[in-house]
C-alpha cells in the first residue's frame, strides 16, 4: 500500500479507503489515553440516512487492548451506551454509535469543525484570558449540556478545555467515553480523568460523583478569565500537583485581574470549594446563578444610565456628565446601550469623530446592534461621509432596527444614494 493511501496516529498506520469498509479516514484531529480521533467520509449508505450525515469523527482505540476493552464494555453496559447515544442537545457532541472498522468496535460522533477551547485559549502555561463576558457566555453552554448529562444519570469524569469543542460561539461537551451510569448515591471509585482539572475527592480514598464535574467546569472557568491553572502549571509535578488540589486555596481570579466582577469570582470559588458540599449542588444552580448575576448587571446598568439621563438633564457641567458616561463604559464594556449614550452625547456636542470612535468600540464588543449602527451612519452623514453612512443604515436593518426608525433609515438611504 503506498504512502498517500495511508494515516499515522502514533505508531499505527491506519489504512484509508478501499474494500468493503464503511468509512475513509480523512484527517487526524488529536489521540487521548483511550482513543485516536479521525475525521472521516461515512461510505455505507444505510449509515449516511441513520447518522444524517456523510462526515463524522470516528474515536478509533489506541492499541488491541484498548479495542477489546471498549467492545467488553459495550457487551456489558449495553444501556449505558444506548443512553449516551439518545443524549441530545446543542451543547453536546452527540454520540451517533458504536461500528466495526479495521476489525475494531470505534466509536462514532458528531464532527465539529471550530476546533476545541484548547484551541481558542492555548496550551497550558500559554494560555491567554478570554474577556470575562466571553468566558460567561461558553461557561454557561457547558453547563447546559452538562446539566442534560447529568439529568440522565451520566457523570462525564473529565471535563476539560479540550473536551469542550466550538462550533462557532456555541461550546459543545465532547468525549464521554469514561462517562458511566450512576444512582443517585453511588459513587464511582476509579481514578480517571486529566489531574490539573481533577476534583478532590477523585484524587482522595472516598470516590466522587456529579460534583466532581462541577468542579472541572470551575478550572475550566478560572483557567478561560486568568489564563492559568488554579493549582500548578505544565512543570509542576504530579505529585506537588495534587497535594495543592487537596490543600491549598487557588489566588482569587478578581485578584489577578481586578476586570473580572466580584460575583463571578465568587461563583467560581464557590465552583471550587474542597468539599464537594460546598459546591454548587447542580449544573443547573450554578447555570441559574450566572443568569441571576447576568439579569441583576441588567437593572443596574439601566438604572446607571437613567441618573446620567437625569444628570444630562440637569445643570451640570458636561465635562461632569462625560466623565459619568466613560466611568459606565469602563464598567460595563458589553452593554451597547453604555455607548449608545456617550456617542450621542458626542454626537451633540459635534465632535463627531469621537463618537464614530466611540460606536466603533461598542461594536467590537456587540457587533449585532443595531442602534449602534443606525448612530454611526448618522456620525458619517455629519463628517460628509455617504458610502460609510449607507454601509452602516444597510447593516442596521439588516440586524432589526427599531419599527419606529425603520421608515427613517430607509428614506435615509434613498437620499444618501441619489447624493
Amino acid at each position: 500500500m503506498s504512502d498517500n493511501t495511508r494515516m499515522v496516529a502514533g505508531n499505527k498506520e491506519y489504512p484509508q479507503g478501499g474494500g468493503t469498509e464503511a468509512f475513509e479516514l480523512l484527517q487526524h484531529l488529536g489521540s487521548g489515553g483511550f482513543a485516536h480521533t479521525f475525521s472521516a467520509r461515512v461510505l455505507d449508505a444505510d449509515l449516511i440516512e441513520e447518522f444524517q450525515t456523510d462526515i463524522v469523527a470516528l474515536k478509533i482505540p489506541i492499541n488491541k487492548k484498548k479495542g477489546i476493552q471498549l467492545k467488553k464494555e459495550i457487551t456489558l453496559n449495553g444501556a449505558v451506551y444506548l443512553q449516551l447515544k439518545q443524549l441530545q442537545g446543542k451543547n453536546l457532541v452527540r454520540c451517533l454509535g458504536f461500528e466495526s472498522f479495521r476489525d475494531q468496535v470505534v466509536m462514532v460522533m458528531e464532527h465539529v469543525v471550530g476546533g476545541s477551547l484548547r484551541d481558542k485559549i492555548g496550551g497550558i502555561d500559554h494560555q491567554k484570558p478570554l474577556p470575562y463576558t466571553d468566558a460567561l457566555e461558553i461557561i454557561k453552554g457547558v453547563l447546559t449540556g452538562l446539566q442534560v448529562i447529568h439529568e440522565a444519570r451520566v457523570f462525564h469524569r473529565d471535563i476539560k478545555p479540550e473536551n469542550i469543542l466550538m462550533d462557532g460561539a456555541i461550546p459543545k461537551i465532547a468525549d464521554l467515553g469514561i462517562s458511566r451510569m450512576l444512582d443517585s448515591n453511588e459513587l464511582a471509585s476509579t481514578t480517571s480523568g486529566t489531574i490539573p482539572y481533577m476534583s478532590p475527592e477523585i484524587l482522595g480514598a472516598e470516590g466522587a460523583s456529579f460534583p466532581s464535574d462541577i468542579w472541572s467546569v470551575g478550572v475550566t472557568f478560572y483557567e478561560m478569565l486568568t489564563g492559568r491553572l488554579p493549582f500548578g502549571g505544565g512543570n509542576t509535578p504530579i505529585g506537588t500537583m495534587v497535594n495543592l488540589i487537596l490543600t491549598k486555596c487557588p489566588a482569587s481570579p478578581s485578584a489577578l485581574d481586578a476586570s473580572i466582577p466580584r460575583p463571578i469570582n465568587d461563583v467560581v470559588l464557590k465552583a471550587l470549594c474542597k468539599e464537594p458540599g460546598g459546591r454548587f449542588c447542580s449544573a443547573a444552580e450554578m447555570l441559574a446563578t450566572l443568569e441571576n448575576l447576568k439579569a441583576a448587571k441588567t437593572t443596574q446598568v439601566k438604572s446607571d444610565l437613567a441618573s446620567i439621563r437625569e444628570l444630562l438633564q440637569s445643570n451640570e457641567k458636561l465635562s461632569v456628565v462625560e466623565a459619568r458616561m466613560r466611568d459606565l463604559v469602563r464598567q460595563y464594556p458589553e452593554e451597547g446601550e453604555v455607548y449608545q449614550l456617550l456617542g450621542e452625547f458626542l454626537n451633540r456636542c459635534e465632535r463627531f469623530d469621537d463618537a464614530i470612535q466611540t460606536f466603533k468600540k461598542g461594536l467590537r464588543h456587540v457587533a449585532e446592534n443595531p442602534m449602534l449602527r443606525w448612530d454611526l451612519a448618522l456620525a458619517y452623514q455629519k463628517i460628509g461621509n455617504p458610502q460609510a453612512a449607507v454601509s452602516n443604515l444597510e447593516k442596521a436593518l439588516s440586524l432589526g432596527l427599531d419599527p419606529s426608525l425603520q421608515r427613517h433609515a430607509r428614506m435615509l438611504l434613498k437620499a444618501l444614494r441619489g447624493s
